[in-house]
C-alpha cells in the first residue's frame, strides 16, 4: 500500500476539521477564510476606489466617488479591525517549505499588509473629520467630526494615507504573485488550506 507521505497528496481531512472556525497546522478556519476573502474583497474595491477619483479634478463626479469610499471604508471598519485582531491571535497552519529569503519575504508582505490595512483604517475618518466634516455612510447615518478643523492634521493624515494606499497595492500584488506561485507548486495544500478541503 502505497505510502501517502511519498505521492505528494495532501493528507485527509475529515469533515468536522473542514468546518472547524480555529486554524490549524494544516489549514485556516472558517473565521481566518472568511476574514481572508471578506478583507480581499474590502482592501481592493477600497483601494480600486480611492485611486480611480485621486487625480479626477474637483466636482459632483469626485465628490460622489470620495462619498462611496467612506461610506463603504466606514462600515469595512470593523470587518477590518477584526481581521487584524484574528490573525493576530491565531497563528494560522505552518509556512510552506522555502527558501530562507522567501520566507522573510512571505512575513514581510503579511506584515505589511496587516499593518496598512490598520493604518489606512484609522487615518481614513480621522482625514474626514480634521477637514472638519461628518462622515455620511449612504444617507442612512453620520458620524460628526469629533476633531473639529485641523488643516495641518488633515494634509499629514492626508499624505500617511495616499502613502500607504500606493504600498499596499503593491503589497498586495507581491501577496497574489505569491499565492499564484504557490498554486503552481503546492496547489493542494494551498487550496486545502484555504478552502477547506
Amino acid at each position: 500500500m502505497p505510502n501517502p507521505e511519498n505521492t505528494g497528496a495532501a493528507p485527509a481531512v475529515s469533515g468536522e476539521r473542514m468546518l472547524s472556525p480555529l486554524d490549524n497546522a494544516n489549514s485556516y478556519g472558517l473565521i481566518s477564510r472568511l476574514n481572508h476573502w471578506l478583507g480581499a474583497a474590502l482592501v481592493i474595491a477600497l483601494l480600486g476606489i480611492g485611486l480611480y477619483f485621486a487625480d479626477m479634478p474637483r466636482g459632483p463626479d469626485k465628490l460622489f466617488w470620495m462619498k462611496l469610499h467612506f461610506s463603504i471604508g466606514t462600515l469595512a471598519f470593523l470587518p477590518l479591525a477584526f481581521r487584524i485582531a484574528w490573525r493576530l491571535k491565531s497563528a494560522g497552519p505552518a509556512a510552506f517549505a522555502q527558501p530562507l529569503l522567501l520566507q522573510r519575504l512571505t512575513s514581510l508582505v503579511h506584515g505589511v499588509l496587516l499593518l496598512g490595512i490598520g493604518i489606512l483604517i484609522v487615518s481614513g475618518p480621522f482625514t474626514v473629520w480634521t477637514a472638519g466634516r461628518a462622515i455620511e455612510v449612504f444617507g442612512w447615518f453620520s458620524l460628526p467630526s469629533p476633531t473639529g478643523e485641523m488643516k495641518t492634521a488633515h494634509e499629514v493624515l492626508e499624505n500617511i494615507h495616499v502613502i500607504t494606499a500606493n504600498v499596499l497595492l503593491w503589497t498586495v500584488v507581491l501577496h497574489v504573485l505569491g499565492a499564484a506561485k504557490h498554486l503552481l507548486f503546492e496547489r493542494e495544500r494551498l487550496t486545502g488550506r484555504m478552502f477547506g478541503r
